[in-house]
């Protein structure tokens, strides 16, 4: 293990600079691209409704389509922007500005209700501007 830990170091990625200057240099900021059919397709962070999460696969819920791509949740979480992204579930993200509403289980986007996790629900919450008591 020391001798990986090494490794990484030597190649100037111990701490984390060359994951930083990388994005920085990204052409197009806002949008990602995803593997379909053999092609990599452009899906613009506007037209994401939210992604599920399931093992090794996230689904993407858009505007226009569904896809589905071989990686991890967390992978997106990373590449995400997080001032429109926000985890609300263990296997659920959502783009913040299509949510319509929200109750303490579940928030309700276009027609479609997602879960809300009860360890996500109090972050989403003190994130939001609401009046009226509780």
């Amino acid at each position: 293990m020391k001798e990986l830990l090494e490794g990484v170091k030597k190649n100037g990625n111990g701490n984390g600079q060359a994951a930083l200057e990388n994005t920085s240099k990204l052409l197009i900021k806002d949008a990602i691209f995803v593997r379909q059919e053999g092609s990599l397709v452009k899906v613009k962070f506007q037209d994401i409704l939210w992604l599920q999460g399931d093992g090794n696969y996230t689904t993407l819920v858009t505007k226009g389509f569904v896809v589905s791509v071989r990686n991890i949740l967390k992978d997106f979480e990373d590449a995400l922007p997080k001032d429109q992204f926000m985890r609300i579930h263990k296997s659920y993200i959502v783009r913040l500005e299509e949510i319509i509403s929200i109750s303490t289980r579940e928030v309700k986007i276009e027609e479609h209700t997602i879960p809300v996790g009860r360890t996500y629900y109090q972050r989403l919450i003190e994130g939001i501007q609401k009046l009226g008591g509780e």
